[in-house]
């Protein structure tokens, strides 16, 4: 079981790293092996996620499978470096889509994991979901402003910048939350 989970994070690596395996490697490999290496992982992840979620999963994973083998088919540099664009839109769409639903991601999320909410919870995490998705058409249209500029740029972003700003994002909220939780407490809501 622990060798499965391992494999996974492994995998979530090395998607995340996708920025730099491109970058890099393109000073050795032609741009159609990063679409065909990027389909071959995306298979191997959507056979790793557990079956519960796996139909949940597929939609987003069609879309990136598309995108990798259209990437490899084309066979160009620039057709690579939308990625990063992609799947943030996927984001955007799993976050602000669901603030339409009854319980909003990050509720279900925290729901799922069997941790207690307070009554506050549910409009905390329903906010949550919204600076989530703001954060997700942000980090998309910069993530596409830099499939314009140098692969340099476009690396520096969206392997490194894009990832810091998500960390100061869960940083930030984590600090207020604590803030917001010690309020409650103490105007006895």
């Amino acid at each position: 079981m622990k060798r499965h989970t391992t494999f996974r994070v492994l995998i979530v690596v090395l998607l995340a790293l996708y920025p730099f395996v491109v970058f890099f490697g393109l000073k050795f490999l032609p741009p159609s092996f990063f679409g065909i290496l990027l389909a071959l992982v995306l298979l191997i992840r959507l056979g790793i996620i557990p079956a519960s979620a796996r139909a949940a999963a597929l939609p987003a994973i069609a879309v990136l499978l598309i995108y990798a083998v259209t990437a490899a088919v084309l066979g160009s540099e620039q057709s690579l470096l939308y990625y990063p664009v992609i799947v943030s839109v996927l984001l955007l769409v799993l976050f602000a889509g669901s603030l339409r639903q009854e319980e909003p991601f990050l509720l279900r999320v925290v729901r799922a994991s069997g941790m207690p909410i307070s009554e506050h919870g549910p409009r905390y995490l329903w906010h949550l979901t919204g600076v989530w998705a703001v954060f997700f058409a942000f980090n998309g249209l910069v993530a596409a402003w830099t499939t314009t500029q140098s692969i340099e740029t476009w690396t520096l972003y969206n392997g490194l910048i894009s990832y810091l700003l998500a960390a100061l994002l869960m940083t930030g909220e984590y600090l207020f939350r604590h803030y917001y939780k010690r309020k409650m407490s103490a105007s006895g809501n």
